[in-house]
């Protein structure tokens, strides 16, 4: 059974042999929680929600920027897309630089291929190209940053990370940190028993992919059918 965040802190505070830090072990906890979104792509922090790219003109963003959520941290793979008679529209990910080397003029509109993200801004900002000649409900799955746990060391809620083991383990180490414990290092290491080695056994086995083909995605600007080389249809509207 799944343990509540008040139980892991006091696990991890009995480990380290210092039940006064609960309050601190609780902040502690969120802090590795937020660490984890931050550093990994973790599917339990794997959301989707939906933006209209829409032409430009009057109040209308055409290329952009566009808010994207504030719990936005990146795009996941192949994350943003958007259909045209049902057919699938997946844009490609480049560099805010190569962004700003793109043709930008009255006249250029299309159906969006490319996308860009500034992680400066707040919340962050989305860009695409070519600017959209229509509106676009476009599908966006990225990871989030999760939200903290309130109180955690008297919370019942249980903890979005899913390997409990890890955070009694890196927890205790924490808390050993805060009362010069040298158990420390042991508890936080790549050993077989240390916290990070437990994370590194989770991760390789998250999503695992054992027996299924394996694919090299190569970049669809240079290999392959874009959007611009699919011949014209009336169709769809090339």
């Amino acid at each position: 059974m799944a343990l509540q965040a008040q139980q892991i802190v006091s696990l991890a505070c009995g480990i380290a042999k210092a039940p006064g830090y609960s309050v601190l072990a609780g902040q502690l906890l969120n802090a590795v929680l937020s660490e984890l979104c931050e550093n990994y792509d973790l599917e339990p922090a794997r959301t989707q929600g939906t933006i209209t790219l829409q032409p430009a003109g009057g109040g209308a963003l055409g290329s952009g920027p566009y808010a994207l959520p504030t719990t936005y941290l990146r795009m996941a793979k192949g994350g943003i897309f958007y259909y045209v008679n049902g057919e699938p529209y997946n844009l490609i990910s480049i560099d805010l630089s190569e962004f700003d080397n793109l043709v930008q003029q009255p006249g250029i509109s299309y159906y969006p291929e490319q996308f860009a993200t500034d992680n400066a801004t707040q919340p962050v900002s989305l860009y695409v190209w070519p600017p959209p000649g229509s509106s676009f409900v476009t599908t966006i799955r990225y990871y989030q940053q999760m939200p903290d746990i309130t109180t955690p060391e008297t919370s019942a809620a249980i903890p979005w990370f899913p390997n409990q083991n890890y955070l009694i383990t890196r927890l205790a180490g924490e808390v050993m940190k805060l009362t010069n414990d040298d158990r420390c290092q042991t508890f936080l290491g790549d050993g077989p028993a240390g916290a990070q080695g437990i994370l590194e056994r989770w991760l390789k086995l998250q999503n695992d992919d054992d027996g299924r083909a394996k694919t090299v995605s190569l970049d669809r600007r240079k290999f392959g059918r874009n959007f611009d080389r699919l011949p014209n249809t009336k169709t769809l509207g090339f």
